[in-house]
């Protein structure tokens, strides 16, 4: 049944596939299933895949495997060795990797969106000479209209904007500001997101402000429009323990608010730079280690008590999104694929 379970999407995505509607470019947005739909599709009609995967798909998977419930173990009680992976796991992680191993051979280009991804699709069997990164953008010109009002100085106010669920790791950010309001006594800190996803995790949250103490200081506010947050913060914190490139540090950068965020994903190249000519601009904010609210806190003092500092950040991160991680940059480049792709004879590379 494992078997059947695994395989029978195979034979209806290769049903869909000698029933598809002649097009100039396929384009899939990760491997798996709807990847090795991609693949069996540019084998039948030569005609150019796209791959754009913003997360990696098979790692993302691997991690839901090894976490998931309705996998059955089929050792035996007195079997089970905790460091091992059970034999079903085994196999759905092994599917996964062909099935993306399918979808990078076939792809006439692999796009993610920072070079850590990229160098990931390689180790998993990514021809590198087909591999590129096209990073979000933002709509610049809606955040300069933001920016325009600030007032001046460096507000005392932190804040928190994204999904109240633990990989987001919302707790570490509020143990943060216990190190934060002990210095700054007249901080606000506010955490702005949807409470819905994940009630329990949320409830823990609430709970644990006030249990530190600090009920008079955060401010859930659930769901909010930024643009009526950010001309009123000093630091946006990202505290999560996962991420892709997340557009919030963009935003908050480009309405002229420094970042401090954990070491995920492509934070430390939006914060830092990504090239001898991207950090030169300076540092938008600090980068901290997964899971360290001393560290988060010290950092977000760092910037709130400097200034100068402060200033500087700001400026660097409003140039940086300029530079690099506009809309109108990244539409452009999408363009170019597409273009470069249509005009591929059959069967070619770009």
């Amino acid at each position: 049944w494992t078997v059947r379970i695994m395989h029978a999407p195979i034979w209806q995505l290769i049903r869909i596939s000698d029933n598809f509607p002649e097009v100039g470019v396929y384009h899939t947005v990760s491997t798996g299933y709807a990847g090795y739909l991609g693949a069996l599709l540019q084998q039948h009609t030569n005609k150019p895949l796209l791959l754009t995967e913003h997360g990696i798909y098979t790692k993302e998977r691997k991690i839901d495997l090894f976490q998931a419930q309705w996998i059955s173990d089929n050792r035996g009680v007195m079997e089970r060795d905790s460091t091992e992976i059970a034999y079903f796991r085994q196999m759905w992680v092994r599917f996964f990797d062909v099935l993306g191993r399918e979808c990078y051979q076939h792809a006439n280009r692999i796009l993610s969106l920072y070079e850590t991804n990229r160098q990931r699709q390689i180790t998993d069997g990514a021809p590198a000479e087909r591999t590129a990164c096209i990073p979000n953008g933002i709509n610049y010109p809606r955040f300069e209209a933001v920016r325009s009002q600030r007032e001046p100085g460096v507000p005392h106010v932190v804040c928190f904007i994204g999904r109240v669920v633990p990989i987001k790791d919302v707790k570490t950010f509020i143990r943060a500001m216990r190190t934060v309001v002990n210095q700054l006594p007249d901080v606000e800190v506010w955490i702005a997101g949807p409470e819905e996803e994940d009630a329990d995790y949320a409830r823990d949250c609430h709970n644990l402000a006030e249990g530190l103490g600090l009920g008079e200081h955060i401010k859930f506010l659930g769901l909010q429009v930024v643009d009526g947050l950010l001309p009123k913060v000093g630091v946006v914190v990202l505290s999560s323990i996962s991420e892709a490139l997340p557009l919030v540090v963009l935003e908050a950068n480009a309405a002229g608010v420094p970042c401090v965020t954990t070491d995920v994903g492509a934070c430390r190249q939006l914060i830092e730079g990504m090239n001898d000519e991207d950090r030169a601009l300076g540092a938008s904010g600090a980068v901290v280690g997964i899971a360290n609210p001393e560290a988060l806190g010290r950092a977000i003092l760092d910037l709130l008590t400097n200034s100068e500092k402060w200033h500087a950040a700001q400026q660097a991160g409003i140039e940086r999104v300029r530079r690099y991680y506009t809309e109108a940059g990244m539409l452009e480049q999408y363009r170019k694929e597409y273009a470069s792709a249509l005009a591929l004879p059959a069967g070619g590379t770009a």
